[in-house]
């Protein structure tokens, strides 16, 4: 949902100090998964925060990790906060609404603005602060958004036709830095949720691709195990071949 926040001041603040305050509210609620990573400051008379939301109350103080309980603190002293909801943001699908979920896939690409990890029963993108934080040291989803930033600019570089070795081996590469970290951070979720977190790996078409035909489908090899791995539907529109041994998935072809 695509909201404007207005702050209106109750007690005076130099410019410079307010815009660093609010600026650091906005980039602890992105880190916390409570807004996307596209908004927009202005000011006019009183400051506004152009957001979108993953669900229409993530900006409820139920969902503040340890940053933006400090930063909304801080805000509530010297502002009031309205927020206007004005209509839905296209380029930011609907979230996942499920009581109990069965497996999880973390996936990405150029310009995903989303949750990386979808839901395996609705098809539909987790927001963040429903889910564990991806590592011990952690207290937001730093970790998971780093890791999108990276593999977002390397699918864009591939995409705007650089197609040159290294960012195709980092997208299709079990092995590569990128694959890596999205395995550490899938592995480590998945024990925190007690069910499946598939890591998704960009299908590599050229000569190195390995599948079987099993019927009248041709079903992807498990490049980790050598398993033949089971073509599964998360909804309607979102057909995998996954390894169940591996917590590895490919898009069905």
């Amino acid at each position: 949902m695509f909201c404007k926040i207005e702050l209106f001041a109750k007690q005076s603040i130099a410019q410079e100090d307010a815009e660093d305050l609010i600026w650091s509210f906005l980039c602890s609620l992105e880190r916390n998964g409570q807004i996307l990573k596209s908004y927009t400051l202005t000011k006019n008379e009183n400051y506004a925060m152009y957001v979108t939301l993953p669900k229409s109350d993530s900006f409820d103080e139920k969902y503040d990790g340890v940053y933006v309980k400090r930063d909304r603190k801080r805000i509530k002293e010297i502002y009031d906060c309205i927020l206007t909801p004005m209509g839905e943001n296209v380029e930011s699908g609907q979230y996942c609404g499920c009581k109990k979920r069965s497996a999880v896939e973390m996936q990405t690409y150029s310009r995903d603005q989303d949750s990386v990890f979808t839901c395996c029963d609705c098809g539909k993108p987790i927001a963040y602060y429903e889910l564990p934080f991806p590592a011990e040291s952690q207290e937001d989803y730093c970790l998971v958004q780093n890791w999108q930033e990276n593999y977002s600019s390397m699918d864009m570089l591939w995409m705007n036709c650089l197609c040159d070795r290294y960012t195709g081996n980092q997208r299709v590469k079990l092995d590569s830095a990128l694959n890596k970290q999205e395995i550490e951070i899938a592995e480590y979720m998945s024990k925190k949720l007690g069910y499946p977190v598939y890591y998704h790996l960009e299908c590599d078409y050229g000569k190195s691709i390995k599948a079987e035909n099993v019927g009248d489908q041709q079903i992807h090899i498990c490049p980790k195990c050598g398993r033949i791995m089971e073509r599964v539907s998360f909804s309607e529109d979102h057909e995998r071949d996954v390894c169940k041994e591996c917590n590895l998935s490919y898009d069905a072809h």
